[in-house]
């Protein structure tokens, strides 16, 4: 059955593209659509992709070769797109991390768990290259944007479910896991504050704040309360070495009602967490565990022990066991809660320059492109992406979640729209005309 309905997936691609280029009005359903599947994509008992190869008894973060309809949309959306005119930025620091990624395949006994990942990896760098494209269609932005916030909305529905009906005191929302719900909602909240005050009209940009402000307080994880909070805070500054105006001096004063409504409930839940189960019971400190096998890993495997493979070597190679990590079920089968320690003791040392590479691409840009354009909105907008990235980047150094297809999913459309848009601003040399005209006007040659 798995296979059939793969079948008629792909059937589906090239008559949904040829649809696209007839009715290009719809376009902005489509990345409606586009933008919030993310986070209900593995919702429910049968989710929206379909795992060609499945490995669902793997421990690592990517179980099977899986295709999703994200995939598939955006597949046909990229052959309805007009030829690419410029070449795609970003693509070497994108190329010499997959190139770590396919090296570590033979460092470890299970190559395909590596080129499982790999695999994603494609399937991201698809969607990044076909969103940057699609940015110079200025209807694709808002629509990819306003999809986002209608999946954090769905996911904060399910969640206050979670909370109040089935009591779970940290509420993981459509997506099922806190850490990544948490991480997730920043991708979104942080680029509409900054269109908030750029003075974005309607209910959105007020919406999307909120809904991430309060997805954080109901996964009741430390750093998405704590670095949410921090990027808020740095996009208002930010914005106000751009240009004070009164509506941000309102914007301020909003913000700072709604932080004294939702700190009490932040509060509350923080305390019962940890009254429940202690930070540090009986002085074991988990990350700090985690953090000695990781490190006992790269120390003995300096190429790395391979991509997705970071669970089974830290169990059979004894570095648990050595690092002193919980021996319950839960502690052995998670990875080290540091993104960066994991790409190293998996990919080596070169994987995790190529990593850190990987992520300041498109982080420089934004900034750089955002203050080379103090006058224009885009640059608000570039500015908010900017910081939703670093501060997702700063929230890696606390889990390693940022590897789980959701999350890089959003990661693949924010970069796209950092290039895009850079692009149009003209970043990596003068904009043409036709960078700036919609996909469904006629281009000129």
């Amino acid at each position: 059955m798995k296979y059939v309905l793969l079948i008629v997936a792909l059937t589906t691609i090239l008559p949904l593209a040829g649809w696209l280029r007839r009715n290009p009005q719809y376009a902005t359903k489509v990345w409606i659509v586009v933008g919030a599947l993310p986070f209900v994509i593995s919702t429910g008992p049968h989710p929206l992709y379909i795992a060609v190869i499945s490995w669902s008894g793997w421990p690592g973060y990517v179980q099977g070769a899986e295709i999703s309809a994200i995939d598939i949309i955006v597949l046909a959306i990229y052959l309805g797109q007009p030829r690419a005119q410029h070449p795609l930025p970003f693509r070497f620091s994108m190329a010499v991390y997959f190139i770590a990624v396919l090296l570590s395949a033979l460092q470890t006994p299970v190559p395909t768990a590596a080129l499982l990942y790999a695999w994603q990896l494609a399937r991201m760098f698809l969607v990044y290259s076909v969103v940057t494209r699609a940015c110079s269609d200025d209807r694709v932005v808002p629509a990819l944007l306003t999809g986002m916030a209608i999946g954090l909305w769905i996911s904060n529905g399910m969640a206050l479910w979670q909370r109040i009906q089935e009591g779970a005191l940290q509420a993981g929302g459509t997506v099922g896991d806190k850490n990544l719900f948490g991480m997730m909602s920043q991708f979104v909240g942080i680029p509409w504050f900054a269109l908030l005050l750029a003075g974005q009209r309607g209910r959105m940009p007020y919406l999307a704040p909120l809904g991430s402000a309060l997805s954080v307080v109901l996964t009741v994880s430390r750093a998405a309360l704590g670095l949410t909070a921090i990027g808020m805070v740095m996009v208002l500054m930010l914005s106000a070495l751009r240009k004070w105006t009164q509506r941000k001096t309102k914007i301020a004063m909003l913000s700072a009602v709604a932080m004294v409504v939702l700190l009490p409930m932040a509060l509350y839940s923080l305390e019962s967490r940890f009254s429940s189960a202690p930070l540090f019971s009986n002085g074991y400190d988990e990350r700090a565990a985690f953090q000695k096998a990781a490190e006992m890993i790269l120390s003995d495997y300096p190429m790395g022990v391979g991509a997705n493979y970071y669970i089974v070597a830290a169990n059979t190679g004894g570095y648990n066991q050595r690092a002193h990590v919980n021996p319950s079920i839960s502690s052995l089968s998670t990875n080290v809660h540091n993104a960066y320690l994991l790409a190293a003791a998996e990919t080596g040392y070169f994987g995790a320059i190529a990593f850190v590479l990987l992520l300041l691409r498109p982080l420089v840009v934004a900034f750089r492109c955002a203050w080379r354009n103090r006058e224009d909105p885009k640059g608000d907008l570039l500015l908010g992406l900017g910081v939703a990235l670093l501060t997702v980047y700063i929230h890696g150094l606390f889990e390693w979640v940022f590897f789980l297809f959701q999350n890089q999913y959003l990661y693949a459309m924010t970069a796209g729209l950092v290039a895009g848009m850079a692009r149009q601003l003209g970043y990596w040399g003068k904009a043409t005309l036709n960078d700036l005209i919609p996909n469904n006007f006629v281009r000129i040659q």
